[in-house]
C-alpha cells in the first residue's frame, strides 16, 4: 500500500505514526532493517519491517492496515541498520515460520561474558547480562539505567564496550560525542549508545551535549531541538535522546550523569582472555535469540514491568525496574537476584547524589539545638557557632563564608518554617524539630526492604565532620524528586 492511497479524511486517531527502526505501542511491536536487492541489474537498498502483534509477519511497504488502524513508518532521513550486520535473513524467515522464544538465554549469555571479560564479583556478570537483554526491551520502560565503566588504562574498558557492541540492541560505539553521533545512534536507529573515552565530556565544549545525555535516561527526556552549525550552515535538528547508554572513562564523569549510572570498576585481568572479534559466529547466534525473545515476549515484559520496584524509591527505583523485569522474565533464582540487587544498590550508593557529610552535620546540629524544644528562633550565627566549636577564634572573613554557606543551605532546602523578625540585631527564623526531621528523611537515604532483605544505601557509609565543604555546590547535585519552595534569606 502506498502513502498516497490513504484517505485524506481518515481520523487522526485511526493512524499510528511509527518509528521505522523500533516501535512499541499498545497495538504492535516492530523492527525495521535495510537490505540490498537487485532491481534491473542494479543494487538497491530497501527497508522491511518485522511486525509482532497476535502473529509475527514481514511488511515491505511503509504503510499498511491493521484492523481499524493505518500504520505509517515515518522514515524521514533515517538510515536503518543493514540486516546482515545484525540478524541473518534466513534465520528471520525460519523464526517467523516457527516463532518460539529462546530458552535459558540469560544463563547462556552470562556464561559467554565469563569467557571474554573479568569482573570482580559474580553478581556483575548477572547485572550486565540483564542490562544487555533489557536494551532490546528499552522502549517498554519509562527509564533506563546507564553504565559507567571506570578504570585505569589497559583495564579492559574498551574490550567490555566491544562486547556490549556485539550484543546490545542496535549498538553503536563512538569515541567522542557529537550531535551527529547522538542523532544517528539514538534517534536514527533507537540503538544503544556506547561512548569510549567519555572523560572528554568534561570539556567545556561538550556542556550542551552533556546536558542532553544527563536528561536522556527517561522517555520524559524526550526530543531535543537544537541549532546545529556545520560547513553546510546552520539548521534546526530535532531528535530523540532516550535510550541505553554506556560510558567508559579513566576519570570520573560529571556527577549529574554519573547518578544515572551503574558503576562497574575494571581492573587489569589476571589471565589472558580471547578478544571478542566481530566476525565470530557466536554474536550473530546470540543476537538471533535476543531479537526473537523481544518479538515473542514483549507483552510479558510490559506486564512484569508494572509490578517491579516496589521496595526501592525515587530515581533508584526507576533505574532498577528494567533489570528486575528481565531477571523475572528469565526466571532467575531469588538468591541470585538478591546478589545482583545488592550489587546494584552498592553501586547506587557510589553514584547517587545524596546529602553530603557536612549537610548531614547541619541537620544533626539543628536537631540537637531543637531537641526538647519543638520550636526555636535562631539566626545563622547561632547555628554557625554550634556547628563549629572554634567559631569564636577564626577570622571574620571565614566566619562570613561559613554563614553564607549555611544561609544558602537553609534557604535551598527550606529548613525554616517562617521569618521571625530580629534577634541580637540579626534576621531570625523559626525552626521546627518536626519540619527539620521531615526534610532530613526526604534526602537522607533510600532504603529497600522486602523479599530480598533490607539494605540502606548510606547506612554503612562512614561520616567525617572535620571540614565544612562548600555547601552550595552540593545543593545543585541534590535529587530532583522533591521540590522545595524557595525563600529569601538575609544574613
Amino acid at each position: 500500500m502506498e502513502t498516497n492511497n490513504i484517505n485524506n479524511t481518515q481520523n487522526e486517531q485511526d493512524i499510528i505514526i511509527a518509528h521505522p527502526s523500533y516501535e512499541v505501542n499498545q497495538t504492535f511491536l516492530s523492527l525495521g532493517f535495510r537490505e540490498t536487492l537487485i532491481s534491473n541489474n542494479q543494487p538497491e537498498d530497501k527497508n522491511f519491517y518485522i511486525i509482532s502483534r497476535k502473529d509475527i509477519s514481514i511488511h515491505k511497504d511503509t504503510v499498511f492496515k491493521y484492523e481499524d488502524k493505518t500504520i505509517i513508518f515515518h522514515e524521514q532521513d533515517r538510515i536503518l541498520l543493514r540486516v546482515n550486520d545484525q540478524w541473518d535473513k534466513n534465520k528471520i524467515l525460519s523464526f517467523i515460520a516457527n516463532p518460539e522464544p529462546p530458552k535459558e538465554l540469560y544463563q547462556e549469555m552470562k556464561h559467554t561474558l565469563k569467557n571474554y571479560v573479568e569482573f570482580q564479583k559474580e553478581a556483575i556478570y548477572g547485572i550486565i547480562t540483564a542490562w544487555i537483554i533489557a536494551t532490546y526491551f528499552h522502549r517498554c520502560f519509562h527509564a533506563f539505567p546507564f553504565l559507567f565503566i571506570y578504570g585505569k588504562k589497559q583495564s579492559g574498558k574498551s574490550r567490555f564496550l566491544d562486547l556490549l557492541e556485539r550484543l546490545s540492541f542496535n549498538a553503536m560505539k563512538v569515541k567522542g560525542v557529537s550531535v551527529a553521533s547522538l542523532a544517528d545512534s539514538i534517534d536514527g536507529i533507537r540503538g544503544t549508545f556506547l561512548n569510549d573515552q567519555a572523560e572528554e565530556l568534561s570539556d567545556k565544549k561538550n556542556t550542551g551535549i552533556l546536558g542532553i545525555l544527563t536528561d536522556s535516561y527517561t522517555i520524559g527526556g524526550g526530543k531535543r531541538r537544537i541549532v546545529n552549525t556545520s560547513n553546510n550552515g546552520r539548521r534546526i535538528m530535532e531528535f530523540e535522546t532516550y535510550g541505553p547508554k554506556a560510558f567508559a572513562s579513566i576519570k570520573e564523569i560529571d556527577s549529574d550523569l554519573k547518578d544515572r549510572c551503574i558503576e562497574i570498576t575494571m581492573l587489569r585481568a589476571i589471565k589472558e582472555y580471547p578478544y571478542p572479534d566481530a566476525y565470530l559466529t557466536i554474536w550473530g547466534d546470540l543476537r538471533d535469540k535476543l531479537y526473537t525473545l523481544l518479538l515473542t515476549r514483549w507483552h510479558r515484559v510490559r506486564d512484569l514491568y508494572q509490578d517491579t520496584g516496589k521496595d526501592v524509591y525515587h530515581r533508584v527505583k526507576e533505574l532498577w525496574r528494567p533489570l528486575e523485569t528481565i531477571l523475572r522474565l528469565e526466571d532467575v533464582s531469588g538468591e541470585e537476584m538478591k546478589e545482583i540487587k545488592d550489587f546494584f544498590l552498592e553501586s547506587m550508593q557510589e553514584t547517587q547524589n545524596e546529602l553530603s557529610e557536612d549537610e548531614i552535620k547541619l541537620f544533626e546540629t539543628l536537631k540537637e539545638i531543637l531537641k526538647g524544644k519543638d520550636k526555636d528562633i535562631l539566626t545563622v550565627t547561632d547555628i554557625a557557632k554550634k556547628l563549629k566549636s572554634d567559631y569564636e577564634t577564626i577570622l571574620d572573613k571565614e566566619k562570613r563564608g561559613i554563614q553564607t554557606r549555611i544561609g544558602r543551605t537553609l534557604n535551598q532546602l527550606s529548613l525554616y518554617t517562617r521569618h521571625a523578625g530580629k534577634k541580637d540585631g540579626r534576621k531570625a527564623y523559626e525552626f521546627s524539630y518536626e519540619h527539620i526531621e521531615n526534610i532530613y528523611q526526604r534526602y537522607k537515604t533510600d532504603t529497600t526492604s522486602g523479599d530480598y532483605g533490607e539494605t540502606s544505601l548510606l547506612s554503612h557509609k562512614p561520616m567525617s565532620i572535620n571540614t565544612l565543604v562548600d555547601l552550595e555546590t552540593k545543593i545543585d547535585e541534590m535529587p530532583g524528586d522533591t521540590h522545595m519552595p524557595e525563600k529569601e534569606i538575609e544574613i
